[in-house]
C-alpha cells in the first residue's frame, strides 16, 4: 500500500530515543572542570582577550520600563557582531556605565529586551529583589534588536525563517548557533567587569536560559543564577516525537560529554533559581 509503517518499522525518534538512553547509560557526571572544557569544546567558543569595544547609542526614555531612563550600548563581541545592552536608571545618561554599584543584574531576553521590560513578570520580581544593583539587560544576536529578516519580513518564527537559517549555517559551520549567543554574554561579562562591576546576579527567560547557563559554568563573575522556563534536559528533547524548542538551541552530539542536569547541579553552588522549567 505504499507505507511501511504497517510492517512495523522504526521511526527515526525511535532511534534517536535509543540512542539518547544509550548515551545517558554511559555518561558520567563530568566534575565542575570536565564540564567546563566540555561547554568550550563542544559549543566552539573561541578565546577572549580583552574587555570588547562598544558604542553608546542615543539613550532612551518613556517605554514603560520599571526605570524611566535606559542607556543604550553596542557591545562588540566580534568584528561586525554587537549585543545591544541596556542599562536602567532612575535619571537619564548617555555616557560610559558605570560600576557602581559593584553588584549588577544582567538579564539575558528570551525574544526581545524591549518588550519582556515592558511585560516580563520576572524582570518586575528581580527589581523588587535587588533595588541595590545596576540593572542590565542583553540582546544577544539573531535576538530583539538584532532579529534579523534574511528569509523575508517577520519570518523569525516559520519552520524554516531566519531563526532556523543562521542556525543551520552555523551547524554546517561547525560553530553552534548557541555558542555564538553564549560567547555574546561572556563578552558583556566582561565589558561589565571592565566598567567596575565586581559580581553580577545573571538571569535569564527562555530561549535566553541556554547562553546564560552555559555563561554562568565558565565565567567568575557570575555569583547568581536565576532561570525562567529553562529546557530540562536535551535528552527530553532526543526521546520525544514533538517538541517546541528550535534548532538555534541545540548543541550538536552535546549528549556525548553531557546534559543540561549536569549544568544545573553544578550551578547549585552559585545559588541556582530554576522557575517553571520547561519540557520538550
Amino acid at each position: 500500500k505504499g507505507q511501511v509503517v504497517e510492517l512495523k518499522s522504526r521511526t527515526v525518534p525511535g532511534y534517536t530515543a535509543e540512542r539518547s538512553r544509550s548515551l545517558s547509560a554511559q555518561r558520567a557526571r563530568p566534575a565542575f572542570g570536565e564540564l567546563q572544557r566540555a561547554v568550550i569544546d563542544m559549543l566552539r567558543l573561541p578565546p577572549r582577550h580583552r574587555a570588547p569595544d562598544y558604542r553608546i547609542l542615543r539613550p532612551i526614555s518613556g517605554r514603560g520600563y520599571p526605570l524611566p531612563h535606559a542607556a543604550v550600548y553596542a557591545v562588540e563581541t566580534e568584528p561586525g557582531i554587537q549585543a545591544v545592552v541596556y542599562r536602567l536608571g532612575q535619571e537619564p545618561l548617555a555616557s560610559r556605565p558605570s560600576g557602581k554599584p559593584s553588584r549588577a543584574v544582567l538579564y539575558v531576553a528570551h525574544h526581545s529586551s524591549d518588550a519582556e521590560l515592558r511585560s516580563q513578570p520576572l524582570v518586575r520580581q528581580l527589581f523588587s529583589e535587588e533595588r541595590e544593583a545596576a540593572f542590565y539587560t542583553c540582546d544577544v544576536r539573531g535576538i530583539g534588536e538584532s532579529r534579523p529578516d534574511t528569509c523575508g519580513s517577520n519570518s523569525f518564527l516559520d519552520p524554516y525563517g531566519s531563526d532556523y537559517f543562521y542556525a543551520i549555517h552555523s551547524i554546517m559551520l561547525d560553530q553552534p548557533y548557541v555558542g555564538q549567543k553564549t560567547h555574546d554574554v561572556l563578552s558583556v561579562l566582561d565589558w561589565l567587569k571592565a566598567h567596575g562591576h565586581t559580581e553580577v546576579h545573571l538571569a535569564a527567560c527562555g530561549w535566553g536560559t541556554l547562553p546564560a547557563t552555559f555563561a554562568a559554568l565558565l565565567s567568575e563573575l557570575v555569583v547568581q543564577v536565576t532561570l525562567k522556563n529553562a529546557l530540562t534536559a536535551y535528552a527530553d528533547v532526543a526521546e520525544s516525537e514533538l517538541y517546541s524548542w528550535p534548532l538555534s538551541c541545540f548543541v550538536p552530539g552535546v549528549l556525548s560529554r553531557f546534559d543540561l542536569p549536569d549544568c544545573y547541579s553544578h550551578l547549585k553552588t552559585k545559588n541556582l533559581r530554576q522557575i517553571d522549567p520547561s519540557h520538550a
